[in-house]
């Protein structure tokens, strides 16, 4: 019969330590409607939709992580920091930035660490933003049989 035990606090910090503190992830808008990304799917099959840079001010957006990110250790997970991504259109009104997804790209640039499908095609025009948050959670449960 499986028996769960929690990963310490020390655990969980050192892997948040190693896998997101002095890393930069990317956030870009790709514009696929009715599509479904699979969480195997290809970085370049999720990507060749992405908005086209300088479009009404588009631009890939950072967010980064420090060790005072890391959250205190409770019930077996530890939070990081929630961190918020802007994006911003520049007022050319000749340009609009649509797009139907947001993914989250890795420190290495190769691989889409997640991507979330917006419930309606959204469009930025005349200086408007979009605003939107990551937070990110670190569970440890280890199951041995």
């Amino acid at each position: 019969m499986p028996v769960p035990s929690l990963v310490s606090a020390q655990e969980l910090a050192r892997v948040a330590e190693k896998s997101y503190v002095a890393q930069s992830f990317q956030v870009a808008l790709v514009d696929a409607p009715g599509t479904d990304f699979e969480p195997d799917d290809a970085f370049a099959t999720i990507m060749a939709g992405e908005v086209q840079e300088g479009l009404g001010g588009y631009t890939r957006q950072n967010i980064a992580f420090l060790t005072s990110d890391i959250g205190l250790y409770e019930d077996g997970k530890t939070a990081l920091a929630r961190k918020a991504a802007t994006f911003q259109h520049n007022g050319n009104s000749g340009e609009l930035i649509k797009f139907s997804h947001v993914v989250l790209i890795s420190p290495n640039g190769t691989t889409a660490t997640s991507t979330t499908k917006l419930a309606a095609r959204a469009t930025l025009s005349d200086s408007q933003s979009a605003v939107f948050y990551f937070d990110f959670t670190l569970y440890g449960v280890f199951v041995a049989s």
